[in-house]
């Protein structure tokens, strides 16, 4: 059975524990957490005894499995083995991938900074996930193949994510020169068509944080990358979209399960 779980970025919002909570009374059973801080926003958790203490409990009471753990971007001055405690908390919790955006693009130093980090979650039990999109130092999916060449780790892979995918020009057909297990987990959402050229990175970037629909709402080529997918791949729904943002957290997640259940059901 496929697991359906909710991304934190369509609900960032909440913090990781209002995630856990509305992913739960969305109808979820599976939950990405953001347990690496990204923005000034983002709750600190690793380190935190009482956020650690609650992250804990809820995940416990609320019978919720960890996907994925994000965000984990690859920087020029990244010390990955900084990150020690949040990819220990992440274990502990269950969870399966970290998502790795690349914004390094000196291509020596980015490859030893992921190899690193691919190493340390091994060690734990999780994998490290590279995700390319056209705004960052890793613009499309060959850029992202192309770092798990050089690092040659087992537990590394790549999550792909719909609309980057098609904001870098790719398509699913694409996803058959890539080793299958090396796709590990995908990003789902629809959009409009993507008509090249014209968009600044800012405009992509914005467009992906605020602007995504929901699967069968757009016209992305979601059910070609569904078959495109290996069997049984995990889909985290990620789905941020301003015109919902009125709306509480668990609403969101509940429109994001019935759309993504009801698309898939077609």
């Amino acid at each position: 059975m496929t697991i359906l779980s909710l991304a934190a970025l369509t609900i960032l919002d909440a913090g990781p524990d209002g995630q856990i909570e509305a992913a739960a009374d969305g109808g979820f059973r599976s939950v990405g957490l953001r347990l690496n801080p990204l923005l000034a926003t983002d709750k600190r958790v690793a380190g935190d005894g009482e956020m650690e203490a609650r992250v804990r409990r809820l995940m416990t009471e609320r019978n919720m499995a960890l996907l994925e753990i994000g965000v984990f971007p690859i920087l020029p001055d990244l010390d990955p083995d900084a990150l020690v405690p949040v990819l220990d908390l992440s274990a502990e919790l269950g969870g399966r991938f970290i998502v790795c955006p690349v914004e390094d693009s000196e291509t020596a130093r980015r490859e030893e900074t992921f190899g690193r980090l691919a190493e340390l979650c091994a060690a734990r039990g999780l994998s490290a996930l590279v995700e390319f999109n056209p705004y960052s130092a890793c613009r499309n999916l060959g850029e992202a193949v192309a770092v798990l060449d050089a690092v040659g780790r087992d537990h590394a892979g790549l999550v792909i994510d719909a609309l980057h995918l098609s904001r870098s020009g790719g398509h699913p057909r694409d996803l058959a020169g890539v080793a299958p297990e090396r796709l590990k987990l995908v990003h789902f959402c629809d959009a409009p068509a993507f008509a090249p050229g014209g968009r600044s990175a800012e405009e992509l970037r914005r467009e992906s944080r605020t602007a995504r629909l929901l699967p069968g709402e757009g016209e992305l080529w979601l059910k070609e990358l569904v078959a495109a997918l290996p069997a049984g791949t995990p889909i985290s729904i990620e789905a941020p979209s301003q015109r919902m943002a009125g709306l509480p957290a668990a609403e969101r997640a509940r429109l994001a399960r019935v759309a993504t259940e009801q698309f898939l059901a077609r």
